[in-house]
């Protein structure tokens, strides 16, 4: 009861708080230059549900940790993406409209995903989704808050750029509180698994990357958006996943991976974080 409660509510407080840093000119600037964040967008639609599929069939996980990184992988990218690019002095702009374009196309793009890559591993379970039911809360708990944010950012603008600093920490703290309530409320299913979550983990999070090489090869991009998309890539939206796992599929025990897979990725982000500071160019940056 309090994990259906709470889990909605954390999900819109921090999609409110993305939508704060949006603003109706970015979408304007991807239109006008839109090969970037198209090509980022479809590669995370397409091939991160391949390579978690992949990954399944060659580690052979509990069914509980296979749909929960295929729930992980089908998830619009996370607002943690955007903050990682801050810290690390990466393109957040185009962080933010990697981000945002993963999510306007959620409501639509996850259930058919699920659909597909649940019927690859648990026939049983794809017909268990409730398509447009899914539809449904992903347009009202992840588009609608963004665009409350939005209009918020366009009314009160002055007064959100001087508390920047202050709506990252309350959106880092809304995660922390998520990650918490999944951790307690599925503590046995972590207990037993966290061993291979870390495994898991490390495994999507080093596709995501290899994912990010190849289409920055063929698009030619510099380096530091290679790096940006690396980090969107991997960095997936646990918020929505806990809504679709607990609220809408009723299987609270899939996120629980959910969980265990920002923890284990933490350390893999900040080593990225160093490379990119640390190689060429890195003088320029201080």
């Amino acid at each position: 009861m309090i994990i259906d409660v709470f889990i909605p509510a954390i999900v819109v407080l921090l999609m409110l708080l993305v939508g704060t840093g949006l603003q109706l000119a970015q979408f304007k600037a991807m239109l006008r230059s839109p090969r970037l964040v198209i090509t980022g967008m479809l590669a995370q639609i397409l091939l991160l549900p391949a390579g978690a599929l992949l990954i399944i069939f060659l580690v052979q996980p509990e069914p509980e940790l296979a749909a929960g990184l295929l729930l992980v992988a089908a998830c619009p990218g996370g607002a943690l993406s955007n903050t990682y690019c801050y810290l690390g002095g990466l393109n957040v702009a185009l962080s933010v409209m990697l981000t945002a374009a993963s999510t306007l196309l959620s409501f639509v793009a996850l259930p058919l995903i699920l659909g597909v890559t649940f019927l690859a591993i648990a026939p049983g379970w794809a017909m268990e989704i409730p398509v447009r039911e899914l539809a449904l809360r992903l347009l009202l708990f992840l588009l609608f808050p963004v665009g409350a944010g939005m209009l918020i950012r366009a009314r009160f603008h002055p007064w959100l750029k001087s508390k920047i600093s202050r709506l990252r920490i309350t959106s880092l703290g809304l995660l922390l509180a998520l990650l918490v309530l999944i951790v307690v409320d599925q503590w046995e299913t972590v207990r037993v698994s966290y061993v291979e979550s870390a495994v898991l983990a490390v495994l999507f999070t080093g596709f995501a990357a290899l994912v990010a090489r190849g289409v920055g090869g063929i698009l030619g991009m510099v380096r530091g958006e290679y790096y940006v998309f690396a980090i969107e890539f991997a960095i997936r939206n646990i918020g929505a996943a806990a809504l679709v796992a607990a609220s809408t599929l009723g299987r609270p025990e899939f996120v629980a991976f959910g969980a265990l897979f920002v923890v284990f990725q933490f350390p893999l982000i900040v080593v990225m974080l160093y490379r990119y500071r640390s190689g060429p160019g890195a003088i320029a940056r201080q």
